[in-house]
């Protein structure tokens, strides 16, 4: 079992000792019945951005009177651990400029369209 299915199952748990209905629950928190059972299944991404998956989480372990620093801190070290890496924090390599790649073709068209005007000039001139 993950552990989003262990916060799952000990907010079910909770709300079955509490003698409430899952619709009774979703009433008191002015949610969808949805909500409370994608919390209950440990579905959080079903719930949008990690920030309203934890305000559900905060309100509903609340209603139910589980320890919200528990469940909390169980969200977060699971939210840490399935947070994908920060691929623009990696180091660009010493000599490697960005810079330098971006600029040749520039240079370049800039080259092409000077070669282009002295041809246009030159063959104006000799016409004349």
């Amino acid at each position: 079992m993950s552990d989003a299915q262990g916060i799952g199952m000990q907010l079910l748990a909770a709300r079955e000792r509490m003698g409430l209905s899952a619709a009774q629950a979703a009433e008191s928190l002015r949610v969808d019945v949805s909500v409370i059972e994608s919390l209950e299944a440990g579905r959080f991404s079903d719930l949008g951005a990690p920030v309203f998956a934890r305000g559900y989480l905060r309100q509903y372990a609340d209603l139910l009177g589980e320890p919200l620093e528990e469940v909390t801190g169980r969200y977060s070290t699971l939210e840490e651990s399935s947070a994908s890496p920060d691929i623009t924090a990696v180091p660009h390599l010493p000599g490697k400029s960005g810079k330098r790649r971006a600029r040749w073709p520039l240079v370049l068209l800039a080259v092409v369209v000077l070669a282009a005007a002295i041809v246009w000039w030159a063959m104006g001139v000799k016409t004349a």
